[in-house]
């Protein structure tokens, strides 16, 4: 008797598999991921809900957001609301509406509601953010969680405010120097090369292929404006592109005035430091770790600071720029 219902599971499970599979295939190209880059034991899609309880076990839904209430998240459901129209199709998404009446004419269905809580340009049935603003809908691990709102960015099941490389998918947490940035982070463990070592050159004979370029890179930087040393971790994380190969430089300092009212001494202050190195146009994060001045910085206060950026090419072209953040404790 219990062989025979152990049978009947396995068929039930395997049943499952093959509905399930059936529907992903259909899901709509923006749910395309078959399974993380990264899956975990018990976890194929990585998304840090476990296979047994996730209601889209092979594509990333965080969130396991499931508007109409069946057995399939949205993220793998080809027909979110349960109106016989496949999401693809639909002008109303999240909201039964066969008739797709749409009176304005504006490709949005009437029953949609125009919700947007957070005021971020993105309505909230399409926002991975709902409470939190980001238009850029920035999702670093794929988890349907946006990275404003994510407490793991790299899905590493490690917080951000634990974990030593907080956008570097790093499980193991290593940290061959021990200075609290994690090796899979850390510059001074991955600088190698000759493009990144004194004195590398070009073999003898040829011309450098830079050395007839005069313009300097153009360069983008992103960081919050407001930064808690708490929260931080042992390194700002500053986010930025270059247009080409680069070596980019991030230095965090109070001017004398800002660092007299914070109390951190009477000249200008270093609060932060790192660099990094792009092999091409790109985008690349920079880890400016804190240095003891930042630490001396007491609970309660907070002291206005400027980060510059600085960007320079193979050929030595440089641009800097430059975005000012509040730190406190």
């Amino acid at each position: 008797m219990g062989g025979r219902r152990a049978f009947t599971v396995v068929l039930a499970a395997l049943a499952f598999g093959c509905v399930a599979a059936a529907l992903v295939a259909a899901a709509p190209a923006r749910l395309s991921a078959a399974a993380h880059a990264h899956p975990e034991p018990g976890d194929v899609d990585g998304d840090t809900v476990r296979d047994e309880v996730d209601n889209c076990p092979t594509v990333p839904n965080g969130s396991q957001l499931n508007t109409d209430g069946d057995s399939l998240g949205d993220a793998c459901d080809p027909d979110d609301d349960n109106d016989s129209l496949p999401d693809t199709a639909d002008n109303c998404r999240i909201v039964s509406n066969p008739d797709q009446a749409d009176s304005d004419g504006d490709g949005r269905g009437d029953a949609c509601p125009p919700v947007d809580t957070d005021a971020d340009g993105r309505y909230d049935e399409d926002d991975n953010c709902i409470t939190v603003p980001n238009a850029d809908q920035r999702d670093l691990d794929g988890d349907d969680k946006g990275d404003a709102c994510d407490r793991d960015d790299d899905g590493d099941r490690y917080d951000d405010g634990f974990d030593n490389c907080p956008v570097v998918y790093n499980p193991d947490q290593a940290d061959v120097d021990g200075d609290r940035i994690g090796s899979a982070c850390d510059a001074e463990e991955l600088i190698a090369g000759p493009t990144t070592g004194a004195g590398a050159g070009p073999p003898d004979g040829q011309m450098p292929p830079a050395a007839a370029d005069r313009t300097a890179p153009s360069v983008t930087v992103v960081v919050g404006r407001r930064q808690r040393l708490a929260d931080a971790g042992a390194a700002l994380v500053v986010t930025a592109s270059c247009s080409e190969a680069c070596t980019l430089e991030a230095v965090v300092a109070a001017d004398p005035g800002a660092a007299r009212r914070a109390r951190l001494g009477r000249a200008r202050v270093v609060l932060a430091r790192g660099s990094w190195s792009l092999a091409g146009a790109g985008r690349t994060y920079v880890f400016a770790r804190w240095t003891p001045a930042a630490r001396r910085l007491r609970s309660g206060r907070r002291v206005t600071a400027a980060l510059r950026l600085t960007a320079a090419d193979e050929a030595g072209n440089r641009r800097t720029v430059t975005r000012r953040i509040e730190m406190r404790r």
